[in-house]
Formats: structure tokens, C-alpha cells, sequence
């Protein structure tokens, strides 16, 4: 299976409100000092539940950086006490944290059904409790939090997510993958092109704000783009706009690694202002 590498590009408007250091951005809206709210940070995720002070404190749901989300209780703005993690594959880990790590009795629910249980000290596993291939009678695995998130609070998570992949990119790079180039430049330099290419559709309204959308699409080893298709975006006339843009690219120059072309995944942001 030829393996495709996956880099995603955000055009500099969208990340107008965050900053690209490692120095956190916190934003708070809600009750104070005490009550519900909701925490938007660059560096935990969005926060969502009951705060002190600004401060996660009680039960709350974390969409954090990496995919991942975490339900249960926090003290102090970290996870303690009982809680569940939820990974992007399936795979559930649910039991007791503290200060954001496992510690107590925590069972892992993997994809195929089958179960482990074990004892843990500071997120490191000290005991073995039990390891089933199938779910024991009476455990039930955690069903996903359902919390109906607004369009900013969506937005948001997916300016995390091309974070983490970026960050995640870096790596790669810094392993020997050379990424693919766009008129000779970087995938900035495609994101400002799409964003001068697209057609606003008549029926957008500028009043309602600005609206982004995030097209994914595949940069074959010819150079040429396939599998394009907006990810992000709930009008169905910007999604057909923004993938319409994104399909009159010119050809590419595509990834290597190792001296090897490779295809590779990439994301662009499509902003329309209505202008």
C-alpha cells in the first residue's frame, strides 16, 4: 500500500486570533466567578463544562489538540477523578485521572471489542488487572459525549487540528520528507492562490460574517490533485465554490522521501468575506 503523507495549509486570515508560538492564547465566555462556560486555548483544546475563576472545575468535555477528547471531571484545570479519553480509532480509555494522567483503575476498550484493565500511577501502568477478548458482563464501554457545538467553537478545532498536524509535519520533514511545491513555493503560496480564484456565491450573505472552508485533496506523484472535497463547512453552496477553486490547480510538483515520490494529503482553508 503506497503510503500518502498528510500536510494541511491555513491561510494566514483564519489564524489572525492565534498565535503560531508554543505561548498559549486563552479565551473565556460564560458564568463568573463561578458557572458553566467555555475555555478556547491553543495549547489544551476547547474546554466546555463548569469553571471557577476561569478555571475548568467540575465536570467538563475537552476537545483537545491532538483529536482526542476527554469527559469527566476536572480540579483545579486539570482531569481528576473519573473520566473517559476518546481517540479518533475507536479506542476508549476510561477510569480514573489525575492532574490529566491515568491514575487508579482505568480500563482501555479497544476497537475489536476486547478489553483491558490495569492500575496505573502517573499515566505509567503499575499492575495488570485483567485483558478479556471479549466485554466482560456488566461493563459497558463509554458512548462518545453528543454536545452540539456552535460554528466558531468547529472553526476553532479545526485550526487546532492543522496545528497539530503541521507540528506533526515537521517532524516528518525533519526525517527526510521534502514536501510538495506549488509554483515553487510552499502550500502558503497555494493557499493565497485558491483564495484569489474562488467565486462567492450569490446567495452569501457578507452581514453573517465571514465563513470558512477547509478542502482536503490529495497531491498525486504526477503533481496533479485528486480525492478533493470539503471537510469543513455547512453551506453546500461555499463547500462546492471552494472545491471548485481548489480543482483548477496547476500541476504540482509532489512530494519525495528518500528521493522517492510520494503522494501526499493536504488541507487548504477557502475563506469567503463577501467582498
Amino acid at each position: 500500500m503506497k503510503r500518502i503523507y498528510s500536510l494541511l495549509a491555513l491561510v494566514t486570515a483564519v489564524l489572525s486570533s492565534m498565535s503560531l508560538s508554543a505561548q498559549d492564547v486563552l479565551r473565556y465566555e460564560g458564568q463568573w466567578p463561578n458557572g458553566e462556560g467555555i475555555l478556547y486555548s491553543s495549547k489544551d483544546g476547547l474546554i466546555i463544562g463548569t469553571f471557577s475563576k476561569g478555571v475548568p472545575e467540575g465536570k467538563c468535555v475537552c476537545y483537545l489538540p491532538s483529536g482526542e477528547v476527554y469527559w469527566g471531571n476536572y480540579k483545579k484545570g486539570k482531569a481528576t477523578g473519573q473520566g473517559a479519553l476518546y481517540r479518533d480509532n475507536g479506542i476508549v480509555m476510561a477510569g480514573q485521572f489525575k492532574n490529566g494522567k491515568y491514575h487508579g483503575t482505568d480500563t482501555l476498550y479497544r476497537r475489536d471489542g476486547s478489553v483491558f484493565v490495569g492500575k496505573f500511577r502517573n499515566g505509567r501502568l503499575k499492575s495488570r488487572i485483567a485483558d478479556a477478548e471479549d466485554l466482560p458482563s456488566g461493563l459497558v464501554k463509554p458512548s462518545y459525549p453528543m454536545v452540539d457545538l456552535r460554528y466558531k467553537q468547529e472553526e476553532f478545532l479545526k485550526e487546532l487540528e492543522i496545528r497539530w498536524e503541521q507540528r506533526n509535519m515537521d517532524l516528518i520533514e525533519s526525517a527526510g520528507f521534502i514536501t510538495p511545491k506549488f509554483q515553487g513555493g510552499n502550500i502558503d503560496d497555494f493557499a493565497l492562490w485558491v483564495n484569489s480564484q474562488v467565486e462567492t456565491p450569490r446567495s452569501f450573505n457578507p452581514e453573517n460574517g465571514s465563513r470558512t472552508v477547509f478542502v482536503e485533496f490529495t497531491v498525486n506523484e504526477d503533481g496533479t490533485l485528486s480525492e478533493i472535497h470539503a471537510v469543513f463547512g455547512s453551506n453546500p453552496e461555499l463547500n462546492a465554490a471552494a472545491e471548485k477553486a481548489v480543482s483548477k490547480s496547476p500541476v504540482w510538483e509532489p512530494g519525495t522521501f528518500a528521493g522517492e515520490k510520494k503522494s501526499t494529503r493536504l488541507t487548504v482553508a477557502v475563506v469567503f468575506n463577501g467582498e
